[in-house]
């Protein structure tokens, strides 16, 4: 179990990829850190996002709170996570002071490509919001809201010039559909058995290289 946080110490992120590398059977650092930021893009954001969704309520994870296991289960402090004065403050916590920062470790450890590891944590949240319009309908209007809020939020919620992800992400008027990614995450170089050879929105399957 690591502390996400000394992912932040790029030793301790070299070994953290080192050892994923191996258990995912990936071909080097930069396969690893792509697929390591789609799982905590999964992961993470929901925990924040339900909560905005259901109940208009803002809540903030610190990267400190979260720990990482060997097979990159997560363990969240639970003492630590609070309730934020704003919704906006809620944008902030997510991404500026914690998802930004996984990013940029990854990034200066490996030299993985910017603009794939934002999208990757956009494609986390198409998925994320397109499921939640399938599986509550009743709540449509609410989902909708907060994808436009995501949509419109300004490069200071990331630490960023501009919002880095507005690119890659689904528009609200159509949160159901799928598209083609505009980078490749390099899913398909993993050593993989009986798995498909590629991701569900590979932008060219034949020539991600």
């Amino acid at each position: 179990m690591i502390a996400a946080s000394s992912l932040l110490n790029e030793s301790s992120c070299r070994a953290f990829l080192q050892h994923q590398q191996q258990r995912i059977h990936a071909p080097n650092l930069k396969v690893t850190a792509s697929m390591m930021m789609k799982k905590y893009a999964q992961v993470l954001p929901p925990q924040v996002l339900d909560p905005l969704i259901f109940e208009k309520r803002g809540k903030a994870i610190p990267i400190s709170a979260v720990h990482l296991s060997e097979d990159l289960k997560f363990v969240t402090d639970e003492s630590l996570i609070f309730e934020t004065e704003s919704v906006s403050d809620s944008w902030n916590s997510l991404f500026a002071d914690h998802l930004t920062l996984v990013l940029m470790a990854f990034n200066s450890t490996t030299n993985l490509h910017l603009p794939i590891l934002w999208e990757n944590v956009a494609v986390r949240l198409n998925s994320y919001l397109r499921k939640m319009i399938e599986r509550y309908p009743e709540h449509n209007e609410r989902i909708i809201e907060v994808a436009e809020e995501l949509q419109s939020l300004s490069g200071d919620c990331f630490k960023w010039n501009t919002h880095p992800m507005r690119p890659y992400l689904t528009p609200s008027a159509i949160l159901t559909e799928q598209h083609k990614r505009q980078t490749c995450c390099y899913f398909h170089k993993l050593d993989k058995e009986k798995e498909m050879t590629h991701c569900l929105v590979c932008p060219l399957k034949s020539s991600c290289k």
